[in-house]
């Protein structure tokens, strides 16, 4: 269910309060459904990764997630590091939150070389860090991580000079991936990281779109990705050089993969390093945890529409149920094959502070895929110098009662983020994993989050590096920030991973 369009008068957003609001988004998140797939797979993954885990593309972004199931064998396909910059470092982190050791086993891929295997043992209650290099000098590294136990989560960081970045990995390849938010201005670098965790060929097709056109490149058209292999393309290389916008699609002909994108911004108003998971699928709606409008920064909402229709959408902002508390919701149109950027700073009706916002397309036709891609930019400035942070939103149905953060959080007076999905309060309590199992942190226990609120939760300094896990009686989307390290301004940005049912996958015999 989207939201309805007879809520706005004909071509003008009409006043709606929160509380009507918060209503309406309640819909939204009740109606999630699981499918259940045919399992067939185009290629053997290497050391035969459990097929039940590779679901076919459904048209629904769904992002990664640790399973709720008490006993299973779960994949992690990371989207790749940095491995030819030795002032470049990076972690795979793979933590346990159960009471249960488990076993991992660690498959590291490049290009034109042999892949690394490892098998490694992760304590209850414990997290264990590895080189996600490996040793291997390449482009670009990836790790397959294959989990035998129950409650696994793997995640990648990487510590660049111009400032580090936790990612998402996926829990699944897939035959699509879309990156809403791309930038080549400045010369700065942005590189499309695609794995082939098969051990046969993947065949693509790439597009991307800048500021006044959709580009389908001869080259990228029928793109070969070779068994078990990494390969990066740079999008100054492929056309794109010196532009604001590059939004980019990918699609498998044969096989599946997993994308990434790393990103380094070196002027017209962004500064840093990124990277980050793509989005597997187009959606309906997309959730942010953290819209901001503070003095010195900068926020847009980067909006993609990839399909061959035009879109209405509904750009929400919630900040509680308070009627006082309203913001009017906007209309828009996202046109076909084209981004759309929306400045948060520009919109009066917005106050200064926090707020969730929340994306959706309102059309009732029954056209190809409804869905479109968002992705929230924030620029934070101190000075002349800015920092840059990127995050994709929360995709719809992904909400939840608990999200775990594996590598932990930065200690700071905004490290998590949470946005509470319902039209009920909840209460919120962080929780650390250590020897004695989860143990709430001092002061940050039974915190009232008000139905379709907002939280900011400080973590204090002085903690152990462990994983975090956030608990809230109803569903809630969280969001990290991190300090970006090096003594850099600002934060980088990445959403948590919700504990959600796994879906239901019919496997054929091979």
């Amino acid at each position: 269910m989207k939201l309805k369009s007879n809520f706005f008068a004909s071509g003008t957003p009409s006043h709606m309060t929160v509380r009507q609001l918060i209503l309406v988004v309640v819909v939204l998140v009740a109606g999630a459904t699981l499918v259940t797939i045919d399992g067939n797979s185009d290629g053997n993954v290497q050391n035969d990764l459990t097929q039940s885990n590779l679901l076919a593309a459904t048209g629904i972004a769904e992002m990664p997630f640790v399973s709720s199931e008490d006993a299973m064998t779960t994949n992690w396909f990371c989207p790749g590091v940095p491995a030819n910059d030795d002032t470049i470092s990076s972690s795979l982190v793979i933590a346990n939150s159960s009471e249960t050791d488990f076993s991992a086993t660690v498959t590291l891929l490049s290009k034109d070389q042999t892949p690394v295997v490892n098998a490694v043992s992760v304590p209850a209650r414990s997290h264990i860090t590895l080189d996600a290099r490996g040793g291997i000098t390449s482009p670009f590294v990836s790790a397959i991580v294959e989990i035998v136990g129950p409650e696994g989560s793997v995640e990648q960081i990487v510590r660049h000079p111009a400032g580090d970045a936790v990612v998402l990995c996926a829990t699944q390849p897939s035959k699509d991936w879309y990156f809403a938010d791309g930038f080549t201005g400045a010369d700065s670098i942005e590189q499309i990281v695609m794995t082939n965790p098969y051990v046969d060929a993947t065949v693509v097709d790439i597009t991307f779109v800048t500021t006044d056109s959709q580009r389908s490149p001869e080259q990228l058209q029928g793109f070969v990705l070779p068994p078990n292999s990494v390969v990066a393309l740079s999008m100054d290389e492929q056309g794109a050089r010196n532009e604001p916008i590059v939004a980019v699609s990918i699609h498998a002909s044969s096989g599946r993969l997993v994308a990434g994108r790393a990103q380094h911004y070196l002027g017209q108003g962004r500064l840093g390093y990124s990277m980050s998971l793509g989005a597997p699928a187009m959606s309906t709606q997309w959730w942010f945890a953290d819209g901001e409008k503070i003095a010195g920064n900068s926020e847009n909402l980067i909006i993609y529409n990839p399909s061959s229709r035009d879109r209405s959408l509904s750009v929400v902002f919630i900040n509680g149920s308070d009627s006082a508390n309203s913001i009017e919701p906007l209309l828009i149109t996202a046109p076909a094959h084209r981004v759309t950027t929306i400045d948060t700073g520009t919109i009066p009706s917005l106050p200064v502070g926090r707020y969730g916002i929340i994306v959706s397309t309102n059309d009732q036709d029954k056209g190809d895929s409804l869905g479109i891609v968002v992705e929230q930019v924030i620029n934070r400035r101190d000075g002349n110098t800015v920092g840059t942070s990127i995050v994709l939103g929360a995709p719809h149905n992904s909400g939840s009662t608990m999200w775990t953060s594996p590598s932990g959080v930065s200690s700071s007076e905004d490290a998590l983020q949470i946005m509470n999905t319902t039209s009920q309060e909840a209460t919120v309590s962080v929780y650390q994993v250590g020897p004695a199992g989860a143990v709430v942190l001092g002061g940050l226990e039974s915190l009232v989050l008000s139905a379709g609120g907002v939280l900011s939760v400080g973590v204090p300094p002085g903690l152990p590096d462990a994983q975090i896990i956030v608990q809230s009686t109803m569903a809630v989307v969280v969001q990290r920030l991190f300090l970006r390290g090096h003594d850099l301004i600002g934060r980088s940005a990445a959403l948590a991973l919700p504990h959600l049912p796994s879906p239901q996958v019919d496997v054929l015999a091979p």
